[in-house]
C-alpha cells in the first residue's frame, strides 16, 4: 500500500468533513491544483460524500418499535439476506483482486458497498413500515357497524346511497351523496360519515377530512366520531404522526367513540 495514497485519502476525508485547520485546508487545496490524479479522486469522494450525507436523516428518523425491529432482524436472518450478503462479499473480493494497486479506489468501493447496504435496509424498512400501516387501515376500516340511513325523511335517496356504499360502489355512493347535499343547509353526522368514507375510499383525502371536521365541530353526541374517522384518513395516507395526534385526542375522554380501539391502535403506531 502506498503510504502517500493512504495519507491523501485521510486528507480528503478530513477536508470533506471540515476537520482541517485553515492552514492545512489551504495547503490541501493547493495540492489539488497541482495534482490532477488526486483532484480526480477527490471529485469522486466529494460526490460520494454528498450522497452519504443526504442519508444522515436515518439516525434521527429511523426509530422503529420493537415489533418492527424483529421484522428486520428476521429478514437479515433469512436466506434472501444471506444471499445478498454473500453477493456483496464476492463483489468486494473480486474488486480488490483486480484493483489492489489503488488504495483510494478500494476504500471508495467499500464506502459504496456500505451506502448500498444502507439504502437496501432503508427501502426494506420503509416498505415494511408502509405495509404495516396499510394492514392496520384494512383491519380498522370495518364499515359494517355504520349508522343506518333508512329511517331518514329522504329515505329513498339516502337508503340508495347506503346500499351503494355497502356494495363497495364508492364512486356511485359519492356521486349520490354529493348530489344530496347540494340543497341542504344542515347535514346529520350519519350522512357526513357516509359521504366522508365514500371520499376516503376514493382517495379524496382532503375532502374526506373536511366532512369529518364538520362532525368534530358540531354540537351533536356523535361529535367524537369525526376524530376516529379522521385518524383513519391519516392512517391510509401513511401519515403516522398525524394519526397519532388525532388518536391522542380521542383518549382524553373515555366516553369518546371507539375509545378502546383508539387506545389499541395508538399503541401499535407508537
Amino acid at each position: 500500500m502506498d503510504i502517500n495514497q493512504e495519507k491523501y485519502h485521510d486528507q480528503i476525508d478530513a477536508y470533506l468533513r471540515d476537520e482541517l485547520s485553515t492552514e492545512d485546508r489551504a495547503l490541501f487545496e493547493q495540492l489539488l491544483q497541482n495534482d490532477p490524479e488526486l483532484l480526480k479522486e477527490f471529485k469522486v469522494h466529494e460526490e460520494l460524500f454528498a450522497q452519504l450525507d443526504e442519508s444522515a436523516w436515518i439516525t434521527d428518523a429511523f426509530t422503529p418499535d420493537i415489533e418492527e425491529v424483529k421484522q428486520v432482524e428476521n429478514y437479515f436472518r433469512s436466506a434472501e439476506a444471506k444471499k445478498l450478503k454473500d453477493t456483496i462479499a464476492k463483489a468486494q473480493a473480486n474488486y480488490q483482486k483486480k484493483n489492489n494497486t489503488s488504495f483510494l479506489k478500494n476504500r471508495l468501493f467499500l464506502s459504496v458497498l456500505a451506502a448500498a447496504s444502507i439504502a437496501i435496509f432503508v427501502v426494506l424498512y420503509t416498505m415494511n413500515s408502509n405495509n404495516a400501516d396499510q394492514d392496520l387501515y384494512a383491519a380498522y376500516s370495518d364499515w359494517r357497524d355504520l349508522p343506518s340511513l333508512t329511517s331518514r325523511s329522504d329515505e329513498s335517496q339516502l337508503a340508495e346511497g347506503q346500499r351503494l356504499f355497502e356494495q363497495k360502489k364508492y364512486n356511485d355512493s359519492y356521486i349520490l351523496f354529493k348530489e344530496y347535499i347540494k340543497d341542504k343547509n344542515e347535514l346529520s353526522p350519519a350522512v357526513l360519515i357516509y359521504f366522508g368514507l365514500s371520499a376516503l375510499e376514493l382517495d379524496k383525502y382532503t375532502e374526506a377530512i373536511s366532512y369529518f371536521d364538520q362532525i368534530i365541530n358540531s354540537d351533536t353526541i356523535d361529535q367524537s366520531k369525526g376524530y376516529w374517522y379522521k385518524s383513519l384518513v391519516y392512517l391510509k395516507q401513511d401519515k403516522k404522526n398525524a394519526a397519532i395526534k388525532v388518536l391522542e385526542i380521542i383518549l382524553k375522554d373515555k366516553e369518546n367513540f371507539n375509545f378502546d380501539k383508539a387506545e389499541v391502535l395508538l399503541k401499535k403506531l407508537q
